[in-house]
């Protein structure tokens, strides 16, 4: 953790002004009620993303500590419980210190190469918004598939577009960066897809109607929207 001094936070961002409880939660993308875990999550994820600009990384930092005594000043007064899972004396990943001492052309090439996604629990606001955008365009599939006559398979082309740009608008949301997240948004519809596809061939919803459902189309793009609604919600 870094020493945290009121002059170091008012010069912040090259503006003058001073380094205050909202502009801190900007800098790190948080709201004022972001959990201990969110904050130090968000920070070790900036620190990594701007690895070789110092400039960026003095300004997380120090939105960092901002936040981290408004945080212990909260604790101490007994406003907040401890969350004993965050260690407030949290420090800069180590891959992040091992590509911060690579020279130049080391890090261009390490950037290129995709980190794993991982999955981390979203804000309670953030799963709600998700599972209703995502449940209303898996409903309105449904319906679609419903109200189709048997023999006729007309794929939900709006719908599944409309998955698509949602997931990519809620990771970039979570400051993924929109190459990963759009790359991340198409691996998750081949995966949910393929797997409807496979529960299709097992149901053979074109020939036994399932609920109603005779539309193969339907069976597969349900999986496919569940699927890009969990990266939606759920990956980075």
């Amino acid at each position: 953790m870094t020493r945290c001094n009121s002059q170091g936070a008012g010069d912040t961002g090259n503006r003058g002004a001073p380094l205050d409880q909202d502009r801190a939660n900007k800098v790190l993308g948080l709201k004022n009620n972001a959990t201990s875990d969110e904050l130090v999550r968000a920070k070790n994820k900036l620190l990594e993303e701007y690895a070789d600009d110092e400039t960026k990384r003095t300004e997380v930092e120090a939105a960092y500590d901002v936040l981290l005594m408004k945080s212990f000043m909260k604790r101490t007064k007994g406003e907040t419980q401890v969350d004993n899972k965050v260690k407030y004396a949290d420090v800069v990943p180590q891959a992040a210190k091992i590509k911060a001492a690579l020279p130049p052309w080391a890090r261009d090439v390490s950037s290129a190469v995709p980190a794993a996604p991982t999955f981390s629990k979203p804000a309670n606001d953030t799963l709600s918004q998700t599972s209703a955008v995502f449940g209303a365009i898996a409903l309105v599939t449904l319906i679609q598939g419903l109200t189709q006559p048997a023999g006729v398979d007309s794929p939900p082309g709006l719908e599944i577009s409309a998955a698509l740009g949602a997931t990519v608008w809620y990771m970039n949301k979570k400051r993924v960066k929109l190459g990963r997240a759009v790359l991340l948004t198409f691996a998750a519809l081949i995966v949910g897809s393929s797997l409807g596809g496979a529960i299709q061939g097992w149901l053979r919803v074109d020939i036994v109607p399932l609920a109603g459902i005779s539309s193969p189309s339907t069976v597969v793009s349900e999986f496919g929207i569940l699927s890009l609604f969990v990266t939606a919600a759920f990956l980075d």
